[in-house]
């Protein structure tokens, strides 16, 4: 039977507008100089907050970062999902580890299309440094960037008490036109749940973005039967709203730009010259952009220099699968995750995706064999265990089906 596959939505269907922001209080015009990642990280920790939500049945979390000190009082912002709801009392954790009660929640997303995007405030006697705002227009595609986080704790690791952050290093993708919640701003850094509202800082230190969305993506129902789409990665391409967004809106949140540190001065370091590539991110990060935008072919050829360069970038011969598998090909498709498991025997989602193909061509036990690999791997992955299940159902194992559907919707 013909399975339908889905795809990564395009750049051009995931909208246009970027809010260009009049006004940002402007220093010298002579441009900074990067810091290291080192340097970044430790800038990182210090500024960035865990947010965490209690209420009589449930917990939550969230990420954000100070932006402003008025006496005892500081500032944080964070994207608008973490705090929403009402049923929970919301406290925030330091890099110091000490925890201080929400005292003040503004939310400026007025509409479900609005920016995703909040304020917070609590009082601490103790010194806490506040975040310098950025310019995000300068965040050009293949620019590096780094988000930071604090992810909730995830099953494999449920003997941990407390969260830790994660600090992920990545390069812009592209830059949506327009997108729903404000989510302009698109990178391949890794990021995991529980660290939505946490900063997105340029190579100088500064911050670009509010974090807090990660692609997904959905098949459709084929032959009555809904077959799980291929993984992107779990992370895949991610997203922030521009801080010029936020800047816009410091009037609605109860702010002036005098209280807050924003540098918008120009960067000592030019993109990479993406009609020049030098390397082989260079290739992987436009090959990522081209995909993005439908461009195929494209990416095929520029995944092509970048194992060409770099023969061991299990990435790209990922997503060169993913490319393949877009255009039917599905023998090259299978060889790209086959190679890639054999660089990193740990991919979860290239054993996913390999499965996904191995089930296109008729061979369902291969598939098995890979959905089961990816369940070791993460018992929580429910789509590995829905098509494992579609997979015995095609070989009359309809007990196993069952109880793999069972353990579907458990998780």
């Amino acid at each position: 039977m013909n399975r339908g596959y889905s795809r990564l939505d395009s750049l051009t269907s995931i909208l246009a507008g970027t809010v260009t922001v009049a006004g940002i209080v402007m220093f010298a015009p002579a441009p900074i100089f990067a810091m290291s990642s080192p340097e970044i990280a430790k800038l990182a920790e210090s500024v960035t907050v865990q947010i965490n939500g209690k209420s009589p049945n449930m917990v939550s979390s969230g990420t954000g970062f100070i932006i402003a000190k008025t006496g005892t009082s500081y500032t944080v912002v964070t994207a608008n999902h973490v705090v929403v709801d009402p049923k929970f009392t919301y406290t925030i954790r330091t890099s110091t580890g000490k925890d201080y009660q929400v005292t003040r929640t503004v939310l400026l997303q007025k509409g479900q299309n609005t920016p995703d995007l909040a304020v917070v405030t609590f009082n601490s006697a103790e010194s806490y440094p506040v975040v310098t705002l950025g310019d995000s227009e300068q965040a050009a595609v293949a620019t590096p960037i780094f988000v930071f986080g604090y992810p909730g704790i995830p099953e494999s690791r449920n003997y941990q008490k407390d969260r830790n952050f994660e600090f992920s290093p990545g390069f812009v993708t592209s830059r949506l036109p327009d997108h729903p919640q404000g989510y302009n701003l698109r990178y391949n850094a890794v990021t995991k749940g529980g660290m939505s509202g946490g900063p997105v800082f340029d190579g100088e230190g500064r911050v670009v973005g509010v974090h807090g969305e990660g692609d997904r993506d959905y098949d459709p129902v084929t032959d009555g039967k809904v077959r799980t789409g291929l993984a992107f990665t779990k992370t895949g391409f991610n997203s922030a709203i521009p801080i010029n967004t936020f800047i816009a809106k410091l009037s609605d949140a109860g702010l002036n730009r005098s209280a807050l540190l924003i540098n918008t001065s120009p960067t000592a370091n030019a993109p990479l010259k993406l009609n020049n590539p030098q390397d082989a991110k260079t290739y992987y990060v436009r090959g990522l952009t081209r995909f993005d935008k439908g461009d195929l072919s494209g990416a095929v050829a520029d995944f092509n220099q970048a194992i060409q360069t770099q023969s061991d970038y299990s990435e790209a011969y990922f997503y060169r699968a993913l490319a393949y598998s877009d255009l039917r090909q599905m023998p090259k498709s299978l060889a790209d995750y086959s190679k890639a498991i054999a660089l990193n025997v740990g991919y979860v989602d290239a054993y996913y995706n390999r499965g996904l193909v191995l089930s296109a061509l008729g061979d369902q036990p291969g598939a098995i064999a890979d959905y089961t690999q990816v369940i070791r791997l993460d018992r929580n992955f429910a789509a590995a265990y829905n098509n494992r299940g579609l997979a015995l159902s095609d070989l009359g194992d309809q007990k196993g089906a069952i109880d793999d559907f069972n353990q579907a919707l458990q998780i």
